[in-house]
């Protein structure tokens, strides 16, 4: 996508990727269980060394993205009304935030270039352009309006998903514009064609900025590795160990591991820890490499 962009810039200009990320973040368990879903960006014309710093700002805070309370305990038919109206809240609230990026809604922008004061002192013609959202996998699914549990790359389906498929029997792309007029015909069959694709019928803000949306969603190591990849792996790791009558080794080795900077001392075994968290799966990302190699 970006490729294509920076083909059709003009002599001068500038092309910002914006990167937007949000998580929901879990607040506190009392005082009702608070949570919030903060909406952050950065640009991609910063390198990745000089984004990481924290004392650089170079990442802001664009929007608080609401959390509406689901009441469980309601006939299905208020439940789906009350699915529906979070939806329309939230693609509202998106559009009020992305709207910039609409030019359609933004006759300031001409074509989508704004004259920006940069950080030597001159003024460029920039054009930016949503590049990425990093998010978590069900919550991709709530801002995309598809199913859970689908590719959000390709209309892969959900029996085929982590199977090889040879390069010349591809999934299609998700096409969303696709999508956008499904949802516009509001027909049997296109609702029909909709539900194959594992998609949602209503408005997608995403869907009416110019981007490419399958693209958006990005790997990144907290979601991918620190509490996916590494979720998993550890227990594959314990079970292997106790297979082969190895785990009484393997867990004094892991109780072994001394302090280190920050590596803190181990005084339970993997088996005994019953809740990890990000940065505990970062922490162990360290040394459990050493740890399996030595228990073998």
């Amino acid at each position: 996508m970006l490729i294509e962009v920076k083909a059709t810039l003009r002599l001068g200009d500038t092309l910002v990727p914006l990167i937007l990320m949000s998580d929901r973040t879990h607040l506190s368990n009392f005082a009702g269980d608070k949570k919030e879903w903060p909406v952050y960006m950065t640009i991609g014309n910063l390198s990745s060394k000089i984004r990481q710093m924290p004392s650089a700002h170079t990442v802001v805070i664009v929007a608080l993205l609401l959390i509406p309370i689901m009441n469980l305990n309601i006939p299905q038919k208020r439940l789906d009304e009350q699915r529906q109206t979070n939806h329309e809240v939230l693609n509202e609230v998106l559009r009020r935030v992305l709207q910039p990026l609409t030019f359609k809604l933004n006759p300031s922008a001409e074509s989508g270039y704004y004259n920006v004061l940069c950080a030597d002192g001159n003024f460029r013609c920039c054009n930016p352009d949503l590049a990425a959202w990093l998010e978590e996998c069900p919550a991709y699914s709530d801002l995309h309006h598809v199913e859970r549990h689908v590719c959000l790359w390709c209309e892969c389906p959900k029996n085929e998903l982590g199977d090889y498929v040879p390069s010349d029997k591809q999934h299609p792309r998700g096409d969303h514009n696709l999508y956008s007029r499904l949802s516009d015909a509001n027909t049997k069959a296109a609702d029909a064609k909709l539900w194959s694709r594992h998609a949602h019928r209503g408005f997608n803000v995403f869907r009416h900025i110019p981007c490419i949306v399958s693209d958006l969603p990005k790997p990144d190591l907290l979601h991918t590795m620190q509490i996916g990849i590494l979720a998993h792996l550890p227990k594959w790791i314990f079970h292997f160990m106790k297979t082969h009558e190895w785990l009484d080794k393997y867990n004094a080795i892991w109780l072994s591991v001394p302090a280190y900077h920050d590596l803190t001392p181990k005084n339970k075994s993997y088996e005994d820890v019953s809740q990890w968290n990000g940065k505990e799966m970062k922490e162990m990302s360290r040394y459990l490499l050493g740890v399996v190699t030595q228990s073998l």
